[in-house]
């Protein structure tokens, strides 16, 4: 089995308080408070070690931040590149009855050398563990010396030279740059950012597949959408394959997206003879319906929890695999939001 290494260049301190109800400009209570190192490449690749996958997970760390990593659950699958500045810190407050409310800091610059260090270490790991894929999730920091977001354009033309293929989970116009670029094998959108790359508002199921084969026209491969209430899309150029799978009940959705995307590559590394296929010209099939019916499952698991941080999958909901119905209305329109 090949191995999925995850980089989450602005990882964080995350903070989850839960409280019966807040009020806005009051005093608020905690009946209880969980800390620990996350990020959205993080958690997607402590899901992969709990469910056996060899992982790594890239974290940029300030220098005086590492204490923090003793406290962290999974420390062995963690690869530390110490940069300047602190981490940044993300505040999530959860209600009973699955109202959340997130203030999250905006991600610390890097220097152009501290970037440099971050896109050899992960490159390093790609090579030393074979790996099926780089996934870069989260938020993209700002470049000190010029003010603009990262570049990604090394990274991923030499993780794909290795033979992996390259996912992306982010949003706004960092996603939209970098979903038509022909770098990204993978993008996981909600609806409305769906919506907001192809400039378009979205009412039926059609219309979201449409959005997707757009998408892989100009290079992609793989357009996973999470389409909340009505389930998830996995869509290639020869594949659509509609899932949905029903949360025992919603306490945090933070977090579920990770979830998400991790049960898809939990079913799409290779294994077995497949290995001797790993060049970058001859990536292997992918089994489509098998990587949505896990995606959807542990997505829905993840709602059903206090924080982002899966600990069993005993509880995981079956996933219902669907007849695609591109007439069927969208339960919320897809909006253009930027």
């Amino acid at each position: 089995m090949n191995a999925v290494i995850t980089l989450t260049p602005a990882p964080v301190l995350d903070r989850t308080y839960l409280a019966e109800e807040i009020a806005i400009g009051k005093v608020n209570r905690a009946y209880e408070v969980h800390e620990y190192m996350s990020g959205k490449g993080l958690n997607v690749a402590r899901t992969l070690h709990l469910a056996k996958h060899p992982v790594a997970a890239i974290l940029p760390i300030g220098m005086q931040d590492q204490y923090l990593l003793f406290s962290t659950p999974f420390p062995q699958i963690l690869r530390i590149m110490p940069v300047a500045g602190r981490v940044r810190v993300n505040t999530t407050i959860v209600e009973r009855g699955g109202r959340t409310t997130n203030m999250n800091q905006v991600p610390i610059p890097f220097s152009a050398e501290d970037w440099h260090n971050v896109i050899e270490l992960t490159l390093e790991q790609v090579s030393d563990m074979n790996a099926d894929w780089l996934v870069v999730s989260g938020a993209h920091p700002k470049m000190s010396e010029s003010g603009k977001p990262i570049d990604l354009t090394g990274i991923f033309e030499r993780a794909r030279a290795r033979g992996a293929r390259v996912g992306l989970d982010t949003s706004g116009p960092e996603l939209k740059q970098w979903a038509r670029s022909g770098f990204a094998n993978l993008i996981k959108p909600n609806a409305d950012e769906l919506a907001s790359l192809v400039g378009r508002e979205l009412h039926t199921l059609g219309d979201a597949i449409d959005a997707g084969w757009e998408l892989i026209e100009d290079g992609l491969e793989i357009a996973l959408v999470s389409l909340g209430s009505d389930g998830a899309l996995g869509i290639t150029a020869d594949e659509v394959v509609w899932g949905r799978a029903v949360a025992p009940e919603v306490i945090n959705t933070t977090g579920a997206g990770d979830a998400f995307l991790a049960g898809f590559l939990s079913q799409v590394v290779k294994r077995g003879e497949e290995l001797a296929l790993h060049t970058a010209e001859n990536l292997p099939t992918l089994d489509l319906e098998a990587g949505i019916k896990t995606a959807c499952s542990w997505g829905a698991l993840a709602v059903s929890l206090p924080t982002t941080l899966i600990t069993s999958f005993e509880h995981a909901p079956t996933t219902e695999i669907l007849e695609v119905d591109r007439n069927h209305k969208l339960s919320d329109v897809a909006s253009v939001r930027y």
